[in-house]
């Protein structure tokens, strides 16, 4: 089976390949819009470059990744990534799966502090909830400044190589909420 990667860069799109490939071994994660950062994704000339990829590739599924960039309850940044999706979802036939991250990707770093700590040797309380932590990609780079390596967001790919995934499941709604909606769109593949 193969499904396609769609994000608003290309580390995010790596970073996701990563830590899916390490839990569903019998599929092949490919990226798709290499060369797309930022807002370019939402243009149509991305569009046209999605399709041309879609029917080269030919995924059975396509994960759309965006930052939703807001907290969970802001509902005018909701409704603009869900035009996105429902937009570009007809671009693949309709064969698209949401992963939105709250506020941003690296909430899922956050989730997994322990691992964190330890590849940045520090020591970061465990935070109930980390879709709640505005700017988490700041709050990470502070929390670094000081050190040997500081977080830098071109980290993400090992990074995510490194993640729990049970933790990330335990620890994150939105991630876990996706990987059963994900699990759905595989059995009625197969």
């Amino acid at each position: 089976m193969i499904v396609g990667l769609v994000g608003e860069a290309p580390n995010d799109t790596q970073s996701f390949k990563n830590l899916l490939e390490k839990f569903y071994k019998n599929i092949s994660f490919e990226q798709l819009l290499n060369d797309v950062h930022g807002s370019q994704i939402d243009s149509q000339k991305t569009k046209r470059f999605l399709r041309n990829e879609y029917e080269l590739k030919k995924p059975e599924i396509v994960i759309f990744i965006r930052d939703l960039d807001a907290l969970e309850n802001d509902v005018v940044q909701l409704e603009i990534r869900k035009q996105y999706f429902r937009d570009f979802n007809t671009v693949v036939n309709k064969k698209g799966i949401y992963l939105l991250n709250v506020f941003e990707i690296e909430a899922l770093l956050i989730a997994d502090i322990d691992c964190f700590n330890r590849v940045y040797n520090v020591n970061l309380l465990k935070v109930p909830d980390p879709t709640k932590i505005k700017e988490p990609k700041e709050f990470l780079t502070l929390a670094t400044k000081k050190t040997v390596a500081s977080y830098n967001e071109s980290h993400n790919p090992s990074l995510f190589n490194e993640l729990n995934f049970n933790t990330l499941m335990d620890n994150c709604k939105y991630f876990s909420d996706f990987i059963y909606r994900f699990n759905g769109f595989i059995e009625k593949i197969r």
